[in-house]
C-alpha cells in the first residue's frame, strides 16, 4: 500500500472507536511499514514528492486523534513494542534510509505536539492527564533526533519546493521556527501549571531544559549555516529569521555565561563549530566558509538585532583570548588579536563608513561608554579595544579617521568628562589613543584635528575635573597629540632648567596698561617667532596612585599594531581559546592583582639619545618660596574633598556648651526646591521663616516649570494647595501676600483638575479667614483667565525703579521726560492698590458698556469716518525697562499655552461646583436662621460664618463673573452655565434690595456701602451673563429656554437704575462712584434684555424703555 492510503486508511480507522490495543498496533505497523520507517522495512528506493504531501496532509490530524481521543484509553496497557510503534508517528528513529520522510514526520511534530501545553482555553478540550508524561517524553525524543536543520530541510527541500509555493513554505518555516524555540518555555510552564493545580509531579527532562535544548538547537544551526554556505543558490533568508527569532528571546548576551548559570546563550555553543568551519583544520579536507556569506547572513538584520549581535560577539571573541598565563603585553603586537580581527571581519565583513557593521561596531562602543569597566589587569577589556582598532584598520585611513571622529566625539563630551566613572574613562581614553596609532606621525589630518576648538576645550574639562586620575587622563592625551603632531626641536632639549623657566616666565608677561596683549619677546631668544611645542610632563607619571599607573601604561600602548603581527602555524590559534576553556577565572576576586603589578618589567628599551631630564612646567615651590602664609582647611586626607572633622578640642567645648554644636546644626543653608516634593517639605517648616521664604520666592516658577513634567505636580498639587493656604505672614516676610497668590494662581493655572475642586471645597471652610477665602476666589478666576488666553492683571509693583536719588534726573529734566508710567506706585496720588480680580472685572465692564459706544459711533457719519481713520496701535518695542507697563505687556505676549483649554474643564472643575456648593451653603445657613428665629434666639445668623457676609458675596460674584468671561466658548455654557449664573445673580441682587429700609442714619451710614457693593457685583454678573449669550446666538437661547429669567434681571435692573434717577435718591444710599458704576450696569442690563426681547419675543416691554 502505497503511503497516502495508509494514512487515510489509518486516520478513518481512529475516527472510530477502537475495539482493542491489537488492532490499533497492526494498524500503526501497517502504516509505517508503508512509510518504509518500520524497524523491519527495506530502505525506500526512492521518496517521491507525492509521499511527502500525503504525511504533510494526513500525518497532523492522525497525530492528534492519537494524542486526544485513542491513546488516554490504551497508554496504560502498552507494551514495548507497541509503544515504539506509536512513538515512531512522531518521532521516528533517525537513519540516513528514508531521511526525507522521516524529517517531514518531525516537522508535523513540532507543529502539533506544542500546542497541546498551552493553557486551555474556555471551551476547548485539555490535555488528558494521562498522556502528560508520554507527551512530554516525545518531545524530548523529538528534542534528540530532529532539530533545526531537519525543519529547514523538510520545508526547503529541492524535491519538495515547487514554482509558486514559496509563500506557502515561508509561512510553514515561520510556524515551525516559532514552535521549536518555544519548546523549553511550554515544557517549563505546563509541568509547573500541572503541578500547582493537580500536584501532577512531572520533571522537565534535561533535553528540555533551556540551556542544553538551545545549545543543541544552535549547533545544529550552526551546521545548517555551513551545509547553505556550499550552495551558492540558497537562500539565507530564512535562516536570519532564526538570528531574529533567537535574539528576541534573549539569547544574545552581552556577556558569556558560565556552564553552571543554566542561561542559554546563542555564541557560545555556536563558536567552537563556526571557528572550526571558518578556518578548517589542515589536516581535514574541508572548505571554509566563502568570504561574503556570513556579512550577508548578519548585515541585513534589523539595527537592533544587529546591535545586540555585535555587542555580543565582541564579547564572545575576546572571552577566551588571552591566557592568564601569558597576558596582553600592551608595547607588543599580539598575533591573538589579529586572529580575532580575522574572525572578525569574516563574520561582518569589511569596515565601510556609514555601513551596517560600522553603525553596529560604533554603537557598541558608544554603548559600551556608559557601562565598560576597564583597568589595566581587566585582559579582556584590552583585547577587546585592540580588536574594534584591529578590525577599523582593515579599512585604511579613511575608516581610521572616521572611527576618530567618532570617539573624539564622545570622548570630549563636557556632560561624559564630568558624570562618567574613571573605569569607563580609562577604557575610552585606552581606544582614542589606540586609534591614534592607526596614523602616521605629523599626519596633517592628525594636526587639524588637535587644534578643533571642542578638542582643545575638553582638555579644560579634563583638568578641572576635581579626580586627579581623570585629570591625568586629559593630559596624557594631550601629551601623545602632541608627540603625533609637532615635530621635535633638537634646541628644545638642551634649555636648562633656569632658561625653561625663564621662557616661560616671559611668555606669562600680560600688558600692565590693561591690553591684555602679550608682550613680545626679546629679539635675543631663541626663537624670534612663535612656534607651536611638545607638551611634557614626565614628572606628572612619576610615582603610584592618582592614575600615574595607568598613564605610563598608556604610554606604553601608542603605536603598537596588532595587523603588523606574525601569525604563527599553530591551528589552534584559530579557535580563540573555545577548545580549552581555562578552569581558573581570569579576574579572580578573592586576591586582586596590584594594578601595577603586571609592569613591574621595564616596558622598552632605554633610548640611544643621553638627554637631560626636563623638569615638568607646573612648578611645584618649596617652603621658602611660599609668598601667602594663609593655609586651608585642616583634612584627614589630602585628597578628600569633605568638610574636616571635629577636632577633639572642639568636642570638649561643645560638650561644656551644648548651644554650640546647636547653631552648627542649625546653620545648614536651605536649598533651592528643585522637585515639588521639595516644596512641600518646606512649606511644611511653617515655624522656620527661611524654609517659608525659600518655598515663596521659588515656589510660583517651579510649579510652571512642571506644569508638563510629568505627573509629579498633579500628584502633589493638592498638598501643595493646602500647605500654601494655611501659610501666616508671622515673620513679616517682604511681598508675602503676593507671593502666596502667585502661587495659587499657578496652581490653578498649571494643576486645574486637582486644585480647583480642592480650593473651592476649602472655601466653604469655616476655619479660613475672609483673606483666605479671596486668595482662593482669586486663584480660581486668575487661573480660568490664564487657562482661557485672556490677560491676567499683575500684581502692584514693589520694584522702585526710580526712588534712589542717583537713579533720578534733576528736578526739570525729571519732569520733563519720566512720564506717569514710570513713576512707581508709591509716588501716585490716587489709591491704585486694587486686587487683580477688580483690575480684571473693571477691564470686562468697561469693555462690555463700551460695545455700545461703539455702535452708537457707527450710525453717527463723522464718528464712523473718525474712527476709521485713527491711527492703530503702534508697534511694541522689544526691549524695555524692567517693571515698566512694555515690558509686562510683553510678558503677557508671550504667554505659554495652557495645560490645557478652560472650556473643556470649566463646567466641571470650575463653575458649577462653585454655584452648587454656594446654593448648599445657602440653603443650609437658611435653615440654621429659621430655626434661631423659631427658637427666639438672638443671633439669626448664627453659623453662616464669612462667606454670606456682604465682603465675601461681592469678591465671590466679581470672580464668577470672570470665570464666566473665561468660559463663554464652553459647549455647555448656553444650556447649564449661563442660567445658573443667572439666576445666582438675580437671587442675590433682589435679596439686597435698592433703597436700605433702615431709618436710622448710623445704621443708614454702616451698611449702605457693603450693600451698594454686593448689588453692583450681582449687576455686573448679571450683565457679563447677557453679554455673552448675545455675542454667542443673539440671545435665542435664554429668550426660547428662560424668558422667565430674563424679565426678572430686567425687572430688577428697571427698578434700581429708576431709583439711581429718580427722586433724587441712590441705590442703596451710595453715592460716589459707586452710584455712576451702579447706574451703568443697570443700564447695560436694561439694554441687552430689550436687545433680546427685541429679536426673540418683545420680552423687553414693559420695562420702562
Amino acid at each position: 500500500m502505497d503511503p497516502t492510503g495508509a494514512l487515510h486508511d489509518l486516520r478513518d480507522f481512529l475516527r472510530l472507536p477502537v475495539q482493542s490495543i491489537d488492532d490499533l498496533s497492526f494498524r500503526i505497523s501497517s502504516t509505517l511499514s508503508a512509510l518504509n520507517i518500520h524497524r523491519t522495512s527495506l530502505a525506500p528506493s526512492s521518496v517521491t514528492a507525492k509521499d511527502l504531501k500525503a504525511i504533510e496532509r494526513y500525518l497532523p490530524a492522525v497525530q492528534g486523534t492519537l494524542i486526544q481521543d485513542v491513546l488516554p484509553h490504551f497508554i496504560g496497557i502498552l507494551d514495548g513494542d507497541a509503544r515504539s510503534s506509536i512513538k515512531a508517528l512522531f518521532s521516528p528513529p533517525r537513519q540516513a534510509e528514508g531521511l526525507a520522510i522521516r524529517r517531514t514526520i518531525a516537522l508535523s511534530s513540532y507543529l502539533t505536539l506544542p500546542s497541546y501545553l498551552n493553557t486551555p482555553k474556555s471551551g476547548e478540550p485539555c490535555l488528558p492527564k494521562p498522556m502528560r508524561s508520554f507527551l512530554i517524553s516525545l518531545l524530548s525524543d523529538l528534542a534528540t533526533d530532529y532539530s533545526i536543520d531537519d525543519v529547514y530541510y523538510g520545508i526547503f527541500s529541492s524535491d519538495q519546493t515547487k514554482e509558486g509555493t514559496e509563500g506557502m513554505s515561508r509561512l510553514r518555516w515561520e510556524e515551525a521556527l516559532k514552535a521549536a524555540v518555544g519548546v523549553p518555555a511550554k515544557a517549563g510552564n505546563a509541568t509547573g501549571r500541572w503541578k500547582i493545580e493537580e500536584s501532577d509531579d512531572i520533571e522537565v527532562p534535561p533535553r528540555l531544559l533551556p540551556k542544553p535544548y538551545f545549545d543543541g538547537f544552535v549547533r545544529r544551526f550552526e551546521s545548517l549555516l555551513y551545509e547553505v554556505s556550499q550552495e551558492s543558490s540558497k537562500d539565507v533568508a530564512p535562516l536570519r529569521q532564526v538570528l531574529e527569532k533567537l535574539a528576541s528571546v534573549g539569547l544574545l548576551l552581552a556577556e558569556p555565561g558560565s556552564d553552571l548559570s543554566g542561561v542559554p546563550s546563542f555564541l557560545t555553543p555556536l563558536l567552537p563549530s563556526l571557528l572550526n568551519h571558518l578556518h578548517p583544520e589542515p589536516s581535514v579536507p574541508l572548505p571554509p566558509y566563502p568570504d561574503t556569506f556570513l556579512p550577508s547572513l548578519i548585515l541585513p538584520l534589523p539595527s537592533s538585532t544587529l546591535a545586540s549581535f555585535t555587542e555580543s560577539l565582541l564579547a564572545h571573541l575576546t572571552h577566551h583570548l588571552i591566557n592568564p598565563a601569558s597576558p596582553l603585553a600592551p608595547d607588543q603586537p599580539d598575533e591573538r588579536v589579529k586572529r580575532a580581527v580575522s574572525v572578525l571581519k569574516s563574520i561582518l565583513g569589511q569596515p565601510q563608513v556609514d555601513g551596517e557593521a560600522w553603525g553596529a561596531v560604533t554603537r557598541s562602543v558608544l554603548s559600551a561608554k556608559g557601562k565598560g569597566v576597564m583597568s589595566m589587569d581587566a585582559w579582556k577589556e584590552q583585547a577587546r579595544n585592540r580588536l574594534v582598532v584591529g578590525w577599523v584598520a582593515e579599512g585604511g585611513e579613511t575608516t581610521a579617521k572616521a572611527f576618530i571622529e567618532v570617539v573624539v566625539d564622545a570622548w570630549t563630551d563636557p556632560k561624559y568628562v564630568k558624570f562618567s566613572m574613571y573605569s569607563q574613562q580609562f577604557r575610552l581614553t585606552h581606544m582614542l589613543l589606540q586609534a591614534f596609532s592607526l596614523l602616521p606621525r605629523y599626519s596633517p589630518w592628525l594636526v587639524q584635528l588637535s587644534y578643533r576648538g571642542r578638542f582643545i576645550t575638553s582638555f579644560q574639562s579634563y583638568l578641572s575635573h576635581p579626580d586627579p586620575s581623570i585629570r591625568r587622563l586629559g593630559m596624557v592625551a594631550a601629551e601623545i597629540l602632541s608627540e603625533l603632531t609637532i615635530v621635535e626641536d633638537d634646541m628644545q632639549v638642551d634649555k636648562s632648567e633656569a632658561d625653561e623657566i625663564e621662557e616661560l616666565r616671559k611668555g606669562l608677561e600680560v600688558d600692565e596698561d590693561g591690553d591684555g596683549e602679550m608682550l613680545p619677546k626679546k629679539p635675543n631668544g631663541p626663537k624670534n617667532k612663535a612656534e607651536s611645542k611638545r607638551l611634557r610632563f614626565h614628572g606628572m607619571w612619576e610615582g603610584t596612585g592618582d592614575g600615574k599607573d595607568e598613564c605610563r601604561w598608556l604610554r606604553w600602548g601608542l603605536g603598537v599594531r596588532d595587523v603588523d603581527a606574525t601569525i604563527g602555524s599553530e591551528w589552534e590559534g584559530w579557535l580563540l581559546g573555545w577548545n580549552d576553556v581555562p578552569q581558573i577565572p581570569m579576574q579572580p576576586e578573592e586576591s586582586p592583582r596590584p594594578r601595577g603589578r603586571v609592569h613591574s618589567k621595564p616596558s622598552r628599551p632605554p633610548s640611544p639619545k643621553t638627554k637631560k631630564p626636563r623638569k615638568p612646567k607646573i612648578v611645584m615651590l618649596d617652603d621658602p618660596q611660599v609668598d601667602d602664609p594663609l593655609s586651608g582647611y585642616a583634612s584627614s586626607s589630602p585628597s578628600s574633598s569633605r568638610a574636616p572633622s571635629p577636632t577633639p578640642e572642639y568636642l570638649e567645648e561643645v560638650a561644656n556648651d551644648p548651644t554650640l554644636g546647636l547653631d552648627e546644626a542649625n546653620r545648614k543653608k536651605v536649598q533651592r526646591p528643585v522637585y515639588i516634593g521639595q516644596l512641600v517639605a518646606l512649606l511644611k517648616e511653617r515655624e522656620k521663616p527661611e524654609c517659608v521664604e525659600m518655598a515663596l520666592q521659588w515656589g510660583e516658577g517651579l510649579i510652571r516649570a512642571k506644569r508638563e513634567f510629568g505627573t509629579e505636580l498633579s500628584e502633589n498639587a493638592v498638598a501643595v494647595t493646602l500647605m500654601t493656604l494655611g501659610l501666616n505672614d508671622q515673620f513679616q516676610i517682604e511681598d508675602f501676600d503676593d507671593k502666596r497668590q502667585g502661587i495659587m494662581n499657578a496652581l490653578a493655572a498649571c494643576a486645574p483638575k486637582q486644585a480647583a475642586p480642592f480650593l473651592i471645597e476649602q472655601y466653604f471652610n469655616p476655619q479660613y479667614s475672609l483673606q483666605n477665602k479671596s486668595c482662593i476666589l482669586t486663584a480660581l478666576a486668575m487661573g480660568a483667565r490664564e487657562l482661557a488666553g485672556l490677560s491676567v492683571p499683575q500684581a502692584s509693583r514693589t520694584t522702585r525703579a526710580i526712588d534712589f536719588p542717583s537713579k533720578t534726573l534733576p528736578p526739570n529734566l525729571h519732569k520733563k521726560y519720566v512720564s506717569a508710567a514710570d513713576v512707581p506706585p508709591s509716588r501716585h496720588l490716587e489709591d491704585n492698590s486694587q486686587s487683580q480680580v477688580d483690575q480684571a472685572i473693571d477691564g470686562v465692564r468697561d469693555l462690555i458698556l463700551s460695545k455700545g459706544v461703539k455702535k452708537g459711533e457707527e450710525t453717527v457719519p463723522e464718528f464712523a469716518r473718525e474712527r476709521r481713520l485713527r491711527v492703530g496701535e503702534p508697534k511694541r518695542a522689544k526691549v524695555a525697562d524692567v517693571n515698566s507697563l512694555a515690558a509686562s505687556q510683553m510678558a503677557r505676549a508671550t504667554r505659554p499655552p495652557p495645560v490645557v483649554p478652560f472650556k473643556a474643564i470649566a463646567a466641571e472643575y470650575f463653575i458649577l461646583p462653585l454655584v452648587n456648593r454656594f446654593w448648599h451653603h445657602f440653603q443650609d445657613a437658611s435653615i440654621r436662621e429659621e430655626r434661631a428665629v423659631q427658637m427666639g434666639s438672638r443671633f439669626r445668623a448664627a453659623g453662616a460664618g464669612l462667606v454670606l457676609s456682604p465682603m465675601a458675596i461681592e469678591k465671590f460674584l466679581m470672580a464668577l463673573a470672570l470665570m464666566l468671561d473665561a468660559a463663554r466658548h464652553s459647549t455647555v455654557f448656553l444650556s447649564v452655565i449661563c442660567p445658573e449664573a443667572m439666576e445666582l445673580a438675580v437671587t442675590i441682587g433682589v435679596r439686597h434690595p435698592a433703597r436700605p429700609k433702615l431709618s436710622s442714619d448710623s445704621e443708614l451710614d454702616d451698611l449702605s456701602r457693603v450693600e451698594a457693593q454686593v448689588l453692583s457685583a450681582a449687576l455686573e454678573l448679571a450683565l457679563v451673563c447677557l453679554d455673552i449669550a448675545v455675542d454667542l446666538d443673539g440671545g435665542r437661547t435664554l429668550a426660547r429656554e428662560k424668558s422667565a429669567l430674563i424679565l426678572a434681571a430686567g425687572e430688577w435692573a428697571s427698578e434700581v437704575f429708576k431709583t439711581e434717577t429718580e427722586g433724587g435718591e441712590v441705590s442703596a444710599g451710595q453715592g460716589g462712584r459707586n452710584e455712576g458704576k451702579i447706574r451703568a450696569e443697570a443700564a447695560g442690563i436694561i439694554i441687552k434684555v430689550g436687545e433680546i426681547g427685541d429679536k426673540w419675543g418683545n420680552l423687553g416691554m414693559g420695562l420702562g424703555m
